[in-house]
Order: structure tokens, then sequence, then C-alpha cells
């Protein structure tokens, strides 16, 4: 009996997405056997040889492309060793969006005082209470985490969470992009499906945790690998038995009245008619779905188009483990000098034994035992394997859009000698320009979900200085390479001595992360500090009436 279309699970489109989601997975988590059935085609094992080269039979029967899924001849001890590439660059895109907490904040509406030292300085009603949510290192690690997601999965979701038994605040969750079916429309995100899995024997529970806007809903199914199954009560796991707390009194009064009004599934009222959700493309556009109807609508990994250096990393770098293991020599001796052991283990050689007796073999009486010995020593081409894959990290680097010093790669200068410390400055430009792309996703995703945390905040837990704010916070986020602090202190003054800039303007260059508020204080404080060191300006002292016929030489004393 064919399954019923409707069941199955992930949904169409979104099974074509999720099977692209498995194998960038696998190479993010480096999980090799994953990687081998993937490329593979199949599990199975070689069926023949032909020429040596590996090949399995029937309709798969072809030569596989990647070098991960090439079969291996039964009982073959093939070395095959892992480069972690696919890990560097999600870490690394991470690190260069999140590494540095960004600044979520209210500015100040244009017809504010502008503060000077005796004005108090303007702050956003809401802003504590927003520092508190979206400045915690519990936010900041989870905005880190995200980052890993987009890179790997071409996307990523934060949602508002709480519990008032855990936290007296709301606080910001990641997901993957490998665990949602979203819905959007005109390319904005109207609604959002999480599933959890957990397997029991043959059977997989899903709990389905459905984001529409004002409501969250919570629902067990029971079904298997590929399908999504039947309804079944939240406490029938205990992993999800707790969800049953969130129904209200007035929903079980009415179940004691009307049975059959009770459904097994549980909705929560966010209280706020948004949804309690974001979605953030890690780039775009989509070019592999872009025809693709709601596919088109997520984001690139940056793994798309490397699949294939990944496998020639792998395969370089086990070469290279290959060669060490190769490298630790090999000793082929006469089979005289084995010592039979007992029945069926066949013989041995005692390779830490000190003495021997004699033998009597054939040979001349000036052999030695070393000249009988034939030493087997490979080189390991260390050099060589590097050079290889420092010219595929390139390419990588190249497709990423990522400075080649960020995969640690370290070009000369184009004199002789290593590059100074602004040519290493200079070479993270493209790694910015790739940063600041990236950030272009992510600012509306995190100002809107700022904006929705902070007013169910304040509908969960009222009084504490959450509430829903029209206005939408602003996202801002720290350059990537470090001033040269002395360079700049020298710009600076500069400026100053010919005075071609104005002292707010030299303020804002001494200290380029500081908004307008920060910038106009410190200002007023150097107004401040300035007038009380000020100097009177010099008056010629007072000598007296002078003497009309005698003025020469009193005028020029004075």
């Amino acid at each position: 009996m064919a399954s019923d279309p409707t069941d199955l699970w992930p949904p169409y489109p979104f099974n074509i997405a999720a099977a692209r989601h498995h194998e960038h997975d696998a190479w993010w988590t480096g999980d090799t056997q994953a990687l081998s059935v993937i490329y593979s085609g199949s599990g199975e094992v070689v069926s023949h040889l032909h020429n040596g080269v590996p090949y399995r039979g029937g309709v798969l029967g072809s030569l596989t492309k990647f070098w991960v899924g090439q079969p291996v001849v039964q009982n073959e001890d093939r070395t095959k060793a892992h480069f972690d590439m696919p890990g560097v660059l999600a870490r690394l895109s991470a690190a260069l969006l999140f590494s540095e907490r960004p600044k979520i904040r209210y500015t100040k509406p244009n017809d504010t005082t502008v503060p000077d030292a005796k004005t108090p300085k303007w702050t956003h009603p809401g802003q504590d209470r927003l520092d508190t949510i979206m400045a915690s290192d519990e936010t900041h690690a989870e905005l880190l985490k995200s980052g890993e997601y987009a890179a790997a999965l071409g996307g990523a979701y934060l949602a508002v969470t709480w519990d008032t038994k855990l936290r007296h605040n709301v606080r910001i969750r990641a997901y993957a992009a490998d665990c949602a079916i979203p819905d959007f429309q005109d390319g904005i995100l109207t609604g959002f499906t999480l599933w959890t899995q957990y397997e029991r024997n043959t059977d997989v529970f899903r709990l389905l945790e459905r984001h529409d806007y004002g409501t969250i809903s919570f629902t067990l199914h029971k079904g298997g690998p590929k399908n999504l199954g039947t309804v079944v009560p939240l406490n029938t796991l205990s992993e999800t038995a707790h969800y049953n707390g969130f129904r209200t009194p007035a929903e079980l009064d009415a179940a004691l009245t009307d049975p059959l009004s009770y459904s097994e599934t549980v909705t929560v009222a966010t209280g706020v008619n948004e949804l309690a959700v974001v979605y953030y493309p890690n780039d775009m556009p989509q070019t592999e779905w872009r025809k693709l109807g709601v596919l088109a609508n997520l984001g690139r990994s940056d793994f798309a188009g490397n699949e294939e250096r990944f496998d020639n990393l792998d395969q370089i770098f086990s070469s290279l483990m290959r060669d060490v293991e190769n490298g630790g020599g090999r000793v082929i001796i006469p089979e005289q000098y084995l010592e039979a052991g007992a029945p069926g283990t066949g013989a041995q050689f005692d390779k830490n034994r000190q003495y021997y007796s004699g033998i009597n073999a054939l040979g001349n009486p000036s052999d030695t035992l070393s000249s009988q010995l034939t030493i087997a020593q490979f080189a390991i081409r260390v050099e060589d394997h590097l050079r290889a894959m420092d010219a595929v990290k390139h390419l990588i680097a190249a497709k990423c859009g990522y400075s080649p010093q960020h995969l640690g790669l370290q070009p000369k200068s184009e004199g002789s000698g290593p590059k100074t410390a602004t040519e290493v400055s200079a070479d993270f430009t493209a790694s910015e320009l790739t940063r600041d792309k990236k950030s272009l996703y992510v600012k509306p995703a995190l100002s809107k979900l700022a904006q929705v945390a902070l007013a169910i905040d304040g509908v969960v837990f009222p009084g504490m200085g959450g509430g829903l704010y029209e206005e939408l916070p602003d996202i801002e986020f720290a350059p990537i390479s470090q001033i040269d602090l002395q360079k700049n202190a020298t710009v600076v003054s500069l400026l100053y001595t010919s005075e071609s800039a104005s002292r707010k303007r030299r303020v804002q260059m001494a200290n380029p992360t500081w908004d307008d508020i920060e910038v106009s204080e410190e200002v007023a404080l150097l107004e401040v500090e300035f007038a009380n060191q000020a100097v009177p300006p010099l008056v010629p002292p007072d000598f007296g009436p002078v003497d009309a016929g005698a003025t020469s030489d009193t005028a020029t004393a004075a």
C-alpha cells in the first residue's frame, strides 16, 4: 500500500531542503560514515574491481565522484581522515558576526535635547529591561550558536521563550534550519513549525511547536522515520508531559463539562499579536532553490558549492596521514629468523629480544644480521601535502568571501619578508565585506526579535519594565579590525593642530563605537574641563599716568 503523501515528513518541498541540510550537517559535524553513505548512493560494499578501481554492481555500479563516497574493498583498512574545514567556516562566520555582542538600543528621538554636563542622559523607558533580555551572556551565547547554524545550514531561527519557574524574564533560543518548517508571504515570515524528534525503538515521536501571530501550539505525533503519524497525548513521553501545564483553568473546566472539547494540542497565548520567532538567512540569494517557490526564501549555506573542495581536503589530509602511518618504517626479515608459535598462531619475530642463538642457514660467512634485513622507510611528504591543502583553502576562502588569513593562510608581502601590520590589517577586507553583507540580514531580524521579546516580557512579567513599543531598536555591530591606537591618536592630534575638524568629530574618531549621546556627553565634559583650565588673556601692566614729554623711554620699557 502506498504511503499517504500528505503524511510525508518533512512535507514537500521541504523534504528537498532536508536532504541538503542532512548533507551539510554531515560535513559540519564531521560524520564520515554519513558522508560515505550520502556520496556513495548506498551503504553497499564493493562487488568487484576493474583495473584496480573499486565498483559496485548493478545500476549503482558507476565510479563515485567524491572520494569520501568511493566504495572500499571489503576488509580493506583504508586510511580515511576528516579535515574539519566546514567546522572552521561555521565558527568563523559566527565569530565575525557575534564574537562581540551587538549593541541593541533605542536611539533618542530627533526632538530630544542634546545633553550637556548638567542634563541627565536620555534613556528609553524600556532600555534597561531590553538590556536584561538581549544583553545577557545567555543571549550572547545563543546568538553565537545561531551564527554556526546559519553558516552551516543556510539560516537560523531565534525565538522568544519563557518559564516563570526558571527565569524572571523572557529568554532567547536559537534553532537550526533543519528542524523547522517556515511559512513565507512575500518574503516575510508569517508562521513557523519547529519539531523535536524522540525515537523509541521503531517509533518516531515528533513534538510540533507551531508559531502563529499571538499564539504558540504544542502537538505530539507518533509516526515513523519518514511519516508524521497520528496525534497522541503529550504525556505519552516524559519529555513532553510538562506542556500540559500550560493549559488554562478555563480550558480544563470546559473539558469537564464537554469532554469532546478537549484537544491534545496545547495552545499558549503570547498576549502580543506578533510572531515570537524570527528568521535570518546566512546569505542570499538562494541560488540552488531560487525557482522552487517557498524554498527561494531560505538562505544560502557557506558550504554550498564547497562540498567538492571539502572532499579534496579530506583526500589530501588522508594521504598525509597515510604517509605518517607508512613512515613508521617496515623491516623485511628472512623467514628463518621467525620463531614458530603455538599451532595455528603462525611464526613471529620478537623485535625486543636482545640475544639470539646461531642459525644454520644458507648464506655467506661474512653476512651480518643487518645485511640480511631489508629496511623500508617511506618519506613523509609534509610540505607537498600542506601546499596542496593551502591551494584548496584559497579556493574555499574565495568562494565564501573570507580573507585567506582567517583560514590560517599567511601570504607573503609583494616584496620580500613577512607583511607589515598595516598590510595584515588590510588583508581582512574581504572578511569585513562579507560580515557587513551578512549583518544586513541579521539586523532587521534581531531588531524585530528585541521588540517582540520586550513586548511579551511586559505581558508575562508585568511591572518589570517590559512593554510594546512601536519603534524598533537599532542594531550596531562592532568593527572587525582592531584600530591602530597610535596611528589614530596621531591623526586626531593633527586634525586638532590644523583646526580642520571639530571637537565632536575628533571625539568620534577617537571612539568609533560610541553613539551620538556618548559623543555629546564627552564633548560637554571636555568643554567644562577646558573652561576650568583656561588661562586669562594677557593684559599690559598699569604704570600710571604717563608724562607726555618723557614717553619714549617709558613706552619703550612698557
